[in-house]
């Protein structure tokens, strides 16, 4: 558990760089602080107990915030002014697991802060809390308690979001996603059948006026293309389903899990596809039921 204050300050510095750093935040943190947002450095090391103690004018610097001040090593014992005041620098952290907006900041002690700016007033504090997996709900539900039993409803505990209500969250989205993409490829494949049948009926004209001009009725000339473009529906949605069902079993073989298949999900597939072909053909259908069987047999 840390106390890291938050106290943004704008005019930050490299030595002899004038308003370099200008935009960059400034964050103060105890040593229990920077051990909770488990950094990684890239150079130098963390600042302790010592100089918090002590109130020493030393800082962390941020991957990102090093690089807008052009401090890439520490061999030459470079320092930072914040607000005029110089703060030498004993790392630059890489990444972080924890408040990640340090890696754009100048991080110093607490005990430093609080004596040359005093408490912060833009930002409340903030105490940082580690647990083990699955505890940070439970954690934060006793930390006001634990921290202030005089007051407890001073302070307000923020947990992460729950993992499994964030993972139905993600499973919900996902299947919206995957459902758009469904209506999606079936409206193409509706117009790709619509497409086929369209163009079979205007190459099959002569065809279709033989057989009016032998008595064939609209209705037999309807029942054609439906038949054709419902029979394309079905074979498109047989086929797709036998990938599917194939990708799944596939994965789960390659990865040594056990497949599982609703039926509510994979019978209604050819269905789908049979319904497609058939509202996809009904357009061409009724065109080429419209065709006079002389006007067809002169072209």
């Amino acid at each position: 558990m840390s106390d890291p204050l938050i106290s943004p300050r704008p005019d930050v510095t490299r030595t002899g760089a004038g308003s370099q750093g200008s935009g960059i935040g400034v964050y103060a943190a105890s040593p229990g602080a920077l051990r909770a947002m488990q950094p990684t450095l890239a150079t130098g090391t963390l600042y302790g107990a010592f100089h918090q103690t002590r109130g020493e004018r030393v800082c962390l610097l941020g991957l990102s915030a090093a690089r807008l001040l052009g401090i890439s090593r520490l061999d030459g014992s470079p320092a930072v002014f914040v607000d005029g005041v110089a703060y030498s620098v004993v790392g630059i952290v890489a990444d972080t697991k924890r408040l990640p907006q340090t890696l754009l900041g100048v991080v110093i002690p607490t005990s430093t802060a609080l004596r040359e700016y005093g408490a912060p007033t833009d930002a409340p504090a903030q105490a940082l809390i580690r647990t083990r997996p699955g505890a940070a709900r439970l954690v934060a539900s006793e930390a006001p308690l634990a921290l202030r039993p005089d007051r407890p409803d001073l302070l307000k505990a923020t947990p992460p979001p729950d993992p499994h209500g964030l993972r139905d969250q993600v499973d919900t989205d996902l299947s919206g996603l995957f459902l758009v993409l469904a209506v999606i490829c079936l409206v193409v494949g509706a117009f790709g059948i619509a497409n086929t049948t369209l163009v079979a009926v205007l190459e099959r004209r002569a065809e279709i006026g033989l057989r009016r001009a032998l008595g064939a009725r609209p209705r037999h000339i309807t029942a054609q293309f439906l038949t054709e473009s419902t029979t394309l529906g079905t074979l498109g949605g047989l086929i797709g389903t036998c990938l599917g069902v194939g990708t799944v079993l596939g994965t789960a073989l390659a990865r040594d899990w056990t497949a599982v298949l609703q039926p509510a999900a994979v019978l209604p597939a050819p269905l789908v596809g049979t319904v497609t072909g058939l509202l996809a053909g009904l357009y061409p259908a009724l065109r080429a039921a419209r065709t006079e069987p002389l006007t067809a047999l002169r072209r």
